[in-house]
């Protein structure tokens, strides 16, 4: 829950540091480069971010097991997560436009956590909500990218930051939300995860 909340914080300061930056026509990434007047904020954010996300991944496949989730399935769906989290690093790590900043592409990966967690926990009566929720956004999640990618032309090179923020920011809100709902499962049933071994 802590991930989502450090990089939209982080993204925010370093929008309200860069002036004339414009959300709508321009990159997050940018927000990290040489035009940036404090560029340091942006991608020391984005390496915190990213190392809070690489462990969330873990973090997440637990709670989805203690959830009575298949187990497989939730270390994929964790694994999507932790990438995410990678992504980030890169972008941290890596300031725009160095050509090893693409690899934070890798964090469009979060596109897959909400279809893993609907199938990790389908079946379970106790956590339709949230698998039929998740299901949903997953399509959503699904229709922005392929808007951001230029579908039916719907894109235009001036919002092309604004579509980018938009599918970040519906990617990271389902994380908080699916983790806010586990945690909630995790308080009232305990310590003790329940048995998934029956459920591969």
């Amino acid at each position: 829950m802590l991930t989502p909340v450090i990089m939209i914080a982080d993204v925010w300061l370093a929008q309200r540091l860069f002036p004339g930056f414009d959300p709508g026509a321009q990159f997050i990434s940018e927000l990290g480069g040489p035009a940036a007047p404090t560029p340091l904020v942006f991608n020391i954010g984005m390496t915190l971010a990213g190392l809070a996300g690489m462990f969330a991944g873990a973090g997440f496949t637990h709670a989805l097991e203690h959830a009575g989730g298949r187990r497989v399935v939730s270390a994929f769906a964790g694994l999507w997560v932790a990438m995410t989290g990678l992504g980030a690093l890169f972008a941290g790590l890596f300031h725009w436009p160095d050509e090893m900043h693409r690899a934070c592409g890798v964090g469009l990966a979060v596109q897959f956590a909400p279809l893993f967690t609907a199938w990790a926990l389908w079946g379970r009566p106790e956590h339709r909500r949230l698998a039929v929720f998740s299901l949903g956004w997953f399509f959503g999640l699904l229709l922005v990218l392929a808007l951001l990618t230029g579908a039916w032309n719907v894109r235009t090179g001036s919002d092309v930051g604004l579509w980018q923020r938009g599918h970040a920011f519906l990617g990271i809100l389902w994380l908080a939300i699916a983790a806010a709902a586990l945690e909630r499962h995790w308080r009232a049933a305990g310590p003790v995860a329940l048995p998934s071994s029956s459920r591969p």
